[in-house]
């Protein structure tokens, strides 16, 4: 029997910005593969409806979905304008936590300002997106109704 030789196996990193930009691209790559691989694994495991969209550090986008981005995109905007009406007959206001305290906690007041407004530019693209479904949407109907 062969025994393995102790070596350093997978040891722990900490987790602050890299410095270094060659090994930021590569870390990046390998860690958006990765998070590709465990969305496609919960879709697969568990029937979720996943999509991820992440930019990298030179402001590339990069999306990932199951089924597909849109759809899920679509659904989740469709539920977002399909909340319950509060006593005076108002929507109630749904509060969405893309970033939990831990995942913000180091960061400068400039990232978090640069994410607040790409997090702002993300809903307003959704916003736009959803009102070019619902016009489509009623454009069909309309046509619908002309040739009945």
């Amino acid at each position: 029997m062969m025994v393995r030789p102790k070596g350093m196996g997978r040891s722990k990193i900490e987790i602050k910005e890299i410095q270094n930009k060659g090994a930021m691209y590569c870390t990046f790559t390998k860690r958006r593969n990765g998070l590709c691989s465990k969305a496609r694994e919960l879709h697969t495991l568990c029937g979720a409806q996943v999509a991820a969209i992440v930019f990298s550090p030179m402001n590339k986008m990069y999306t990932f979905g199951e089924p597909s981005v849109d759809s899920v995109v679509n659904r989740f905007l469709y539920e977002q304008h399909q909340q319950p009406l509060n006593r005076g007959g108002q929507k109630k206001k749904k509060t969405i936590l893309f970033l939990s305290d831990e995942c913000i906690e180091g960061f400068e007041l400039h990232e978090l300002k640069h994410c607040t407004a790409l997090m702002e530019k993300f809903v307003k693209n959704l916003e736009e997106r959803l009102a070019n479904v619902v016009y489509r949407r009623v454009q069909t109907k309309d046509l619908i109704s002309l040739i009945k």
